[in-house]
């Protein structure tokens, strides 16, 4: 994972550029990890669907409208794939 900065629609100039994160299919392997992603992702711990890993998904779907790109799925996911 990393992160990359995104143009939002609808939001005044100033607010429009938001850090998201982009998953990287090539390190991305849901099936062989405890998906740290997903348990340290604040968003989902409130309860909301940022990080989501379907059961036939090679790789993790992050939520442009949702992410809000604190950064921690990346340090988590980065620590188990180095």
């Amino acid at each position: 994972m990393r992160i990359k900065m995104s143009k939002r629609k609808g939001m005044e100039e100033s607010d429009r550029l938001t850090r998201i994160a982009i998953v990287n299919a090539d390190k991305c392997k849901p099936k062989r990890c405890r998906q740290e992603c997903k348990k340290s992702c604040p968003v989902v711990r409130m309860g909301k669907l940022c990080i989501e890993v379907l059961p036939n998904s090679k790789i993790a779907s992050i939520s442009e409208e949702l992410c809000i790109g604190c950064g921690i799925c990346v340090k988590v996911s980065e620590l188990k794939t180095t």
